[in-house]
């Protein structure tokens, strides 16, 4: 727990100083969904972090599974996030009834998106059947890449598109993603956060490069930093500069927690009688 705490200390620190004087400070960068202020970066910064402190070879390691009530627990907050994550990317907007609109709407289509193609994608991979991780993640894909543009007047059936292509390589990055980066890098990503948050982020920061000259705002509506063409070049610089910010922070960060004896000890993983009571 305390390791927990203190890379979630570190982490508060370095999201804050991208966020406020990288992205929206230097760059001047369109995010009002935090595609990559928030998901972008806490993806990243935990995988590198998960990266320093290595592989879990413990035997406890074989506690870390799904079963049938965590698997409907995850499901009910997957309906939670499902309902409430528009509000979420145009809680800043409430002062704009135009830009409020286009924020619920993009974002529920961009479900609708991730949803359909999650259920479809997912028992094409599995002979018929839907896999628990894809329905409970990749479905709130949609929600996550469309963030960075979502004041934009794209249409519904742009955000729709989107949100597909976020579902389908949500889920992609589950079924090929997670078993390589184990296998090969050893970097063990528990929850997912590479499929669900890091690869949909990157999806719609890229994209945001061309949306942003596309879907211009009309000038009483002017919701962008700067002028047409330099914008684009400010997307894909956010991007950049958020990926290396969150990789090189969460690198640290994690090496030094796994360093200091002070949050370091030696006892299985995954075990909740090391730090509950539990009934016998």
């Amino acid at each position: 727990p305390l390791q927990m705490c203190a890379l979630a200390v570190a982490q508060s620190v370095f999201y804050a100083a991208n966020k406020v004087f990288l992205v929206f400070g230097y760059f001047g960068a369109e995010d009002v969904g935090g595609t990559m202020t928030i998901h972008m970066f806490g993806a990243f910064f935990g995988l590198a972090a998960a990266y320093a402190l290595g592989p879990q070879n413990k035997p406890s390691a074989s506690n870390n599974a799904a079963s049938k009530v965590s698997d409907v627990f995850a499901f009910v907050g997957t309906t939670l996030l499902w309902v409430y994550w528009p509000s979420f990317v145009g809680a800043t907007e409430t002062a704009s009834d135009r830009n409020e609109m286009l924020c619920l709407t993009n974002t529920i289509m961009a479900l609708i998106g991730s949803t359909g193609a999650t259920f479809y994608l997912s028992q094409e991979l599995n002979k018929g059947k839907f896999d628990a991780v894809h329905i409970q993640n990749s479905t709130l894909a949609g929600g996550v890449a469309i963030g960075s543009t979502a004041r934009l007047a794209m249409g519904p059936g742009t955000a729709l598109i989107v949100g597909m292509v976020a579902g389908a390589i949500s889920v992609l990055g589950y079924f090929y993603g997670s078993p390589f980066l184990e296998k090969k890098l050893g970097l063990y990503d528990t929850c997912g956060v590479a499929n669900l948050h890091g690869l949909p982020s990157v999806l719609g920061g890229l994209l945001s490069v061309v949306m942003v000259y596309v879907y211009q705002p009309d000038a009483a509506e002017d919701i962008l930093q700067h002028e047409v063409g330099t914008q684009s070049v400010m997307q894909l610089a956010a991007v950049v500069g958020t990926l290396v910010v969150a990789i090189g922070s969460g690198y640290i960060s994690g090496t030094v927690v796994l360093a200091n004896p002070l949050t370091f000890r030696d006892v299985p993983d995954y075990e909740d009688a090391v730090w509950w009571e539990m009934e016998s």
